[in-house]
């Protein structure tokens, strides 16, 4: 089978070209990202697509970067393909970050090229990894002590990134290029083994194949291929068991742990993995001691206890449920709630409504947590909806003196970060309601009330 046949047969499987796509392609300008544009640019019209490419140019060999720059500009020329260049000081931001060539380098590529795909409304992003380089990645993470995920290697399409090349051999990239006579350039620094990925290229995988697995490509590939379908059934099994352990609010995700607890460890990590990732949406510098050590903490810690992960993750673990969030995640907030009127409390995806009616001598009070009824006679002006702040004190219903709102909340065994999610109702410096808990004593209902204020959390 040809190579174009082969791109086609990968399109076609993995679905990842549609009629009328508009595909960003990353071009370097070496040799697996040339192959791309040009078998995308033969396949233009019958799929009626609109070709973009991007060169990012990493300033990590001077002229050389430059000159790459420029044979990337100049093939799009010759390829009718609109071209998009961006130069970003690499080694500077090593320096500054201390961050491996090869991650930093991925990092700003990336931001390039899905900052471009908002830009430009596209549909898909093309690079041209192949074959050999997710060998060269189940490898590598093999060595890093990867989990299950980890042999998958490199996906051939995950979100709107597709790989249209995985499934063929560099040797046969490059022999299709000289065929045709399509010139490309060559990255010097791939050359050079001092680069971790380029050591295990240029010597380990041809030691393995010469000395003991001919065939060592087409065996990596098998095994990615069975533990990705073993990885997406047991996937499948905690999508389906994630509900009833977890509540995602607005800027915080709640486990509720006796639920928890019960699972086996390899079903507890898996969920942890998930809660992670649903906050930062990756599981970058997320390692298996960090999930291994958040399990023990949850299961083992007192009620109180809070944790920090890496990239700002935090964990508290309250009464029955532990609360992940993001540092710095909650703000204060405070809005003018008019009467009549609603407001919609962006910070904690919460609405609170006022609405006013006449007592009649029929009506009946059918309060909840979630729903208050006020003596409207008491307020004044409009009402402040807000968190809490230090200091607080009211009358809790039913009592005759006050008590500091820190007090009422560690006696209601609430966890201190969801007092940040509490709105606290007030009216002209004093607090009318506890949102969702309790109701001030001073303003509620007697025998001489005749216009009723009625507060609703949604």
């Amino acid at each position: 089978m040809g190579i174009k046949e082969k791109f086609l047969e990968t399109i076609k499987k993995y679905d990842m070209v549609r009629i009328k796509d508009k595909i960003i392609i990353g071009l370097s300008g070496g040799p697996d990202s040339v192959c791309l544009l040009d078998l995308f640019c033969s396949i233009r019209e019958e799929f009626q697509l609109e070709i973009f490419a991007a060169h990012l140019n990493h300033c990590f060999r001077g002229r050389e970067s430059d000159e790459d720059e420029e044979f990337a500009k100049s093939l799009c020329e010759k390829y009718n393909v609109k071209f998009f260049s961006k130069r970003v000081n690499v080694p500077e931001i090593i320096e500054k970050t201390g961050l491996s060539p090869e991650d930093a380098a991925r990092r700003v590529r990336y931001d390039f090229l899905f900052g471009l795909k908002e830009k430009l409304n596209a549909d898909k992003i093309a690079v041209g990894h192949n074959m050999n380089d997710h060998e060269e990645t189940v490898l590598m993470n093999i060595f890093r002590g990867t989990g299950t995920e980890g042999l998958i290697g490199i996906e051939p399409k995950r979100g709107c990134l597709i790989r249209p090349l995985i499934e063929i051999e560099r040797t046969n990239i490059e022999d299709y290029l000289k065929k045709h006579n399509i010139p490309y350039r060559i990255d010097s620094t791939n050359l050079k083994t001092e680069y971790y990925r380029n050591k295990i290229r240029l010597e380990l995988i041809p030691y393995i194949k010469q000395k003991f697995c001919p065939h060592f490509s087409d065996a990596v590939k098998r095994l990615s291929d069975i533990v990705a379908l073993d990885v997406s059934f047991i996937e499948s099994i905690i999508e389906n068991i994630y509900p009833s352990m977890v509540t995602e609010g607005k800027n915080y995700i709640k486990l509720y742990i006796k639920t928890f607890e019960k699972q086996p460890p390899g079903a507890r990590y898996r969920i942890l993995r998930k809660v992670i990732e649903n906050i930062l949406g990756e599981l970058k510098d997320i390692e298996f001691k960090h999930i291994k050590a958040l399990d023990e903490f949850i299961i083992e810690q007192s009620p109180g206890k809070m944790v920090e992960l890496p990239r700002g993750i935090c964990g508290e673990k309250g009464y029955e449920e532990f609360y992940f969030y993001r540092k710095g995640q909650i703000k204060d907030f405070s809005y003018v709630l008019n009467i009549p009127g609603e407001i919609y409390i962006d910070e904690i995806g919460k609405k609170i409504s006022a609405e006013l009616m006449e007592r009649t001598t029929n009506f009946k009070l059918e309060a909840t947590p979630l729903k208050v009824f006020v003596d409207y006679g008491k307020i004044r002006g409009n009402l402040i909806v807000r968190n809490r702040r230090p200091g607080d004190r009211f009358f809790p219903f039913g009592l005759k003196f006050s008590k500091k709102l820190q007090d009422f909340f560690v006696d209601q065994k609430i966890p201190s970060f969801e007092r940040n999610l509490v709105p606290i109702v007030e009216n002209e410096g004093e607090i009318v309601w506890v949102g969702g808990f309790r109701l001030d004593d001073r303003f509620k209902i007697n025998d001489n009330t005749t216009k009723i204020l009625i507060l609703e959390i949604q």
